[in-house]
């Protein structure tokens, strides 16, 4: 698809990018960007790549596709350094899980620019974190949400969505503003659930260690993400996420009115209702 793709930052999304996009055969050199000497030598050793560069300006010269895989907030003061020295006719998008800030600054960011911004969420994170864990399959049969903001570019929306559905990836086109108010509610908040249990238990680690069932271990899991990251991720969304927790003690609060009002049938129904929605979301 692409004579050169540039990947920004080869964490585990980016490394795993890089995996697959050779595997796939998607581009004839695949350039990456890496911010510490380290990460630059752990790609130069443990990826199939043909440069690495520490300067995101260098990084991107020649590239038809670039795909910045930093943290959210760290996005837009890559774009602003890079966008000078894009080639024409570029394809650039991200893999953050926060749009709304990133595609409005980048919409003003690439006016009048002969390269365009699309903003991409492929859903296909994990709570492990870094190369090490980079796998060509990641992005294997998992839903990818594009969030363009116009449809001025939709000649390279559609090679954008051409690339992730190469990858496996089913696509879903939103604005980022319902990007960001759905994904507060099935991804921020369950996040922070998992964390909130993870942090009420934390003193009762070895009573939970040598005791627990698999259940807390299922239910804990993704509190083992970056707390670094997760906490970029929740700034960037902030007032969504509260919207979406305020929803959540509203069912804590009626949980606990059964229970303290003997009102086991009501809990009952409660209790049923999840089952539901868990049968619901894994057919």
């Amino acid at each position: 698809m692409f004579k050169q793709v540039t990947i920004i930052g080869p964490g585990l999304l980016g490394a795993s990018l890089v995996l697959a996009i050779r595997k796939k055969h998607l581009a004839e050199k695949i350039v990456v960007w890496a911010r510490s000497d380290k990460s630059a030598q752990d790609a130069l050793d443990q990826l199939p790549v043909d440069r690495v560069e520490k300067n995101p300006s260098a990084s991107v010269e020649g590239s038809n596709f670039v795909i910045l895989c930093t943290p959210v907030e760290t996005i837009n003061s890559i774009l602003s350094s890079i966008v000078g020295e894009l080639k024409q006719g570029c394809l650039v998008t991200d893999v953050g899980s926060v749009k709304g800030r990133v595609c409005g600054e980048a919409s003003d960011l690439f006016k009048n620019r002969n390269a365009c911004f699309i903003g991409s969420h492929p859903m296909a994170g994990s709570e492990k974190s870094g190369m090490a864990h980079a796998s060509e399959n990641l992005f294997l049969n998992r839903p990818c949400i594009i969030t363009p903001e116009d449809e001025e570019s939709s000649e390279q929306i559609k090679v954008l969505k051409l690339f992730w559905e190469k990858l496996g990836m089913q696509n879903i086109i939103m604005t980022p503003e319902i990007h960001d108010r759905q994904l507060s509610e099935i991804s921020h908040l369950p996040h922070l659930i998992s964390s909130t249990l993870a942090h009420s238990l934390s003193e009762k680690t070895d009573d939970a260690r040598s005791m627990c069932g698999q259940g807390l271990r299922d239910t804990v899991r993704i509190a083992g993400g970056s707390p670094e990251l997760w906490t970029g991720i929740i700034q960037q969304n902030q007032a969504n996420v509260l919207s979406s927790l305020e929803k959540f003690q509203t069912s804590m609060e009626k949980v606990r009115s059964y229970i303290s009002q003997n009102n086991f049938d009501g809990l009952r129904e409660f209790l049923e209702t999840g089952a539901n929605f868990q049968k619901e979301i894994n057919k």
